[in-house]
């Protein structure tokens, strides 16, 4: 775990380069977004654009890694198979805790990595104080492994809490994606027109094939209550936690 300042150039290369092979395919409505975003072409990510958005502010920030030496036969160091970027800020009397990137290796999910590199956010003294932690993503299993940090269950979120709380949240944030964010969903609209409940429209049009796959998973087992998830749209998921006191290695 790196403190943001303390990222190096050739970390986020790596990070970079892992986004950009697992992290999904643009959807049939990426051109809206500019001419660059091809539909079924994969979403790509530099290292200058991970240090923008997610260390903007580096005092403030951490990335948790995940590297696996699968066959030492033909890698002389370990490989990157996971990260987590994370931000902390002051909302109110209160510490957010904003997961603001979660990429798990396509080869190697299911192996309960990304709860594992979200768990281990508890471990830096930033988030000793965090009593609310967030994030936003297309992917059950990334609201999933958030829930698990917050000692939550998926199938029971405390939906008024998100009501409550996502507007003052977002607009505290030091992040801009999530202040131009615009919330969707039942717990936000009055005239809610479609089977979404906490979402925001990030405009990201991503394929959302994979996800919904596994979102099917999750509502046949009876395991989700976010709603659905629309094109454009990420689920929110807010959840209030008791803080923690960060471990100390001698």
């Amino acid at each position: 775990m790196t403190l943001g300042s303390e990222v190096s150039d050739d970390t986020l290369k790596l990070c970079a380069n892992l986004f950009s092979s697992n992290y999904g395919i643009w959807g049939d409505q990426a051109a809206i977004i500019s001419k660059f975003t091809v539909a079924g072409k994969n979403v790509k990510m530099t290292g200058a654009r991970l240090r923008s958005q997610c260390l903007s502010h580096p005092e403030s920030s951490v990335l948790v890694t995940c590297y696996i030496q699968v066959d030492p036969l033909e890698s002389e160091r370990p490989q990157l198979y996971g990260h987590a970027f994370a931000t902390v800020w002051d909302y109110g009397e209160n510490k957010v805790g904003w997961v603001t990137q979660l990429v798990v290796d396509a080869a190697v999910r299911q192996c309960y990595i990304a709860t594992h590199l979200l768990q281990t956010l508890k471990c830096h003294a930033l988030f000793s104080c965090v009593n609310i932690v967030g994030l936003v993503s297309s992917h059950p299993a990334a609201c999933n492994a958030l829930a698990k940090y917050a000692s939550a269950n998926i199938k029971d979120v405390e939906l008024d809490f998100i009501r409550e709380h996502a507007k003052g949240i977002l607009a505290s944030s030091p992040i801009s994606y999530l202040k131009a964010a615009q919330l969707r969903g039942s717990l936000f609209q009055d005239s809610c027109d479609s089977d979404a409940i906490s979402s925001v429209f990030t405009k990201f049009y991503v394929d959302h094939t994979e996800p919904l796959a596994v979102l099917e998973q999750y509502k046949k087992k009876g395991q989700w209550c976010l709603g659905e998830l629309l094109d454009g749209h990420e689920f929110l998921a807010i959840f209030p936690i008791a803080p923690v006191s960060p471990v100390h290695h001698d």
